[in-house]
């Protein structure tokens, strides 16, 4: 049986922001980290309020431009490369089982882990923004776990994202971001959150059964359970959703806890490119998706104060464009 993690589990160890006795006030008296061209008392009070923040102009475009590149050269390349595409339906293919035409015929394409080959897409995940942001939040160096590349938008119900994100040790520790790769339109399936649904303590755990919080392969409730759930909550909190418009180079941060989901696309023929990453704290990173000896041996990128680190399973694969540059 799949060990079982628990709401205890999550208040164990999670973010000091997230404590109810936290103070702002004093954590910005007493922090050695600096904070990057914003107002770190008044983006820490949106967060702990709202879940979410946003950090306009957050990606050099430079930067954005060469993951497009680095993209292309996957899609026209792909036996070369040994990342796995979600061509719709929640699938993991290896892409290069999938042809150039096949991959431009898949209007919904979503990458998995580009990071993992891209130099560019860790620059994008780990932009100055979000390092020093997640700095504050983690009190520690911000970790990439995962990364999602997505053409079009996800039409995704709502959900959260930790029942699902959860290799991380401590579980209560995961946060996303969000950065548009393009300009996006209100048709194109924009992004939509629930501002202030980041509460356990206003929003209840659901039970996958057992008293699970996360969802596993054994686990009694299915995911279009959750959804109803969170729907149902949503109501009774009376949150209505916003909808996330950015600009290419735009960055949102949202809390592990948030409700969020992709809305339904008015205009097939708009893309909606965007990178997903998750991260959690580099003392609540998974080991096993690190060398023993990555900290000693610098086994990792790092970048504004933030890592990915080098990951066992990927040695000997080739990388894209963006790392000979």
């Amino acid at each position: 049986m799949t060990t079982r993690i628990s709401a205890q589990d999550w208040f164990q160890r999670r973010p000091w922001i997230d404590e109810p006795d936290a103070s702002i006030d004093e954590y910005i008296g007493s922090t050695q980290f600096p904070s990057v061209d914003y107002d770190l008392k008044a983006q820490l009070e949106h967060w702990r309020e709202h879940g979410i923040v946003i950090f306009e102009q957050a990606v050099d475009l430079a930067v954005i431009d060469s993951l497009l590149e680095d993209i292309e050269s996957l899609i026209r390349h792909p036996a070369e490369y040994e990342v796995t595409v979600d061509p719709g339906g929640g699938a993991h293919i290896p892409i290069k089982q999938l042809s150039t035409e096949d991959l431009l015929g898949r209007t919904n394409l979503k990458i998995n882990n580009l990071h993992y080959v891209s130099k560019a897409a860790i620059q994008c995940a780990l932009n100055k923004y979000a390092t020093s942001f997640l700095r504050h939040l983690f009190q520690g160096t911000p970790c990439v776990q995962q990364s999602l590349f997505f053409i079009k938008g996800s039409q995704q119900p709502i959900h959260l994202d930790y029942p699902y994100v959860r290799e991380q040790q401590h579980i209560a520790n995961v946060v996303a971001s969000w950065v548009a790769l393009e300009d996006v339109h209100e048709d194109s399936g924009p992004l939509e959150y629930y501002c202030g649904s980041h509460m356990p303590e206003k929003m209840p755990f659901f039970d996958w059964g057992d008293g699970s919080i996360t969802f596993e392969k054994d686990s009694i409730r299915q995911p279009p359970e959750f959804v109803t759930y969170l729907e149902n909550e949503m109501k009774r909190l009376a949150i209505q959703p916003r909808i996330f418009l950015p600009k290419k180079g735009d960055m949102l941060i949202w809390h592990g806890y948030l409700a969020h989901g992709g809305t339904k696309i008015r205009d097939q023929a708009r893309t909606r490119k965007s990178l997903v990453t998750h991260y959690t704290a580099k003392e609540s990173y998974n080991p096993v998706h690190r060398f023993p000896d990555a900290d000693e041996k610098g086994r990792f990128y790092e970048e504004n104060g933030g890592r990915a680190y080098d990951l066992p399973w990927t040695v000997g694969w080739k990388m894209l464009p963006s790392w000979c540059t």
